[in-house]
């Protein structure tokens, strides 16, 4: 039971940025997981924190990835890169989350991922992996505030954007050999092409946002 709990608690907190309950398609930015690194308790094992790299697109249209700058770029949706550590509690499966995160877009190489930062900003929430503690279900909710600026120089100096995000997770897991995710409604999806990185699956996480609240 403590390895099921610690593997559940280590993957989920890959999504320490951002989830959402509804599914991929209706989310305001759908994330992965890059890199994690986590740190255990010296007695027994047991998950004590863990820090995330979270990379994915931000549908345009939303308070991060304006409607205007997103016509301006010629774009459907802007880039995000997310650093976040949380400390889930061992028991219950829920604590603190908080990091920082960069929006970027694409310069003249349209041959390598976006990487000029028009925007930066901070997240702080509560994440609840007590699906993965208490169920073994490979899913999890997180929720809170953040804030971000535009870079002083860049198309988005001078615009600044708060408020709430909330959404899920999903821990990658295998059915019939295949990786695969689970949804909200039970179904099962076989994870894409694009959703591996060099030969894993990665966590996947689905985020919406709702401005000024």
């Amino acid at each position: 039971m403590k390895v099921v709990r610690t593997f559940a608690c280590l993957a989920a907190l890959f999504t320490i940025a951002l989830g959402a309950s509804a599914p991929a398609l209706a989310a305001d930015a759908v994330l992965y997981e890059v890199t994690e690194a986590v740190k255990v308790t010296v007695k027994g094992g047991a998950f004590k924190s863990s820090t995330a790299t979270l990379t994915g697109d931000v549908t345009a249209g939303t308070a991060l990835c304006p409607t205007w700058l997103a016509q301006q770029l010629d774009i459907a949706a802007c880039s995000i890169v997310v650093r976040a550590t949380g400390n889930a509690d061992a028991t219950t499966g829920i604590g603190p989350a908080k990091g920082d995160f960069d929006v970027v877009v694409q310069d003249w190489n349209q041959a390598d991922a976006s990487e000029i930062v028009v925007m930066k900003g901070t997240l702080n929430g509560t994440i609840d992996l007590s699906p993965a503690f208490t169920k073994q279900q490979p899913l999890g909710s997180i929720a809170g505030h953040f804030t971000a600026n535009g870079i002083h120089g860049g198309p988005l100096a001078g615009v600044r954007a708060n408020g709430t995000f909330a959404g899920a997770f999903r821990l990658p897991f295998r059915v019939a050999g295949k990786a695969s995710y689970l949804m909200d409604d039970g179904s099962v999806v076989p994870v894409q092409p694009h959703e591996f990185s060099l030969g894993q699956a990665m966590v996947r996480l689905e985020v919406s946002f709702a401005e000024g609240k």
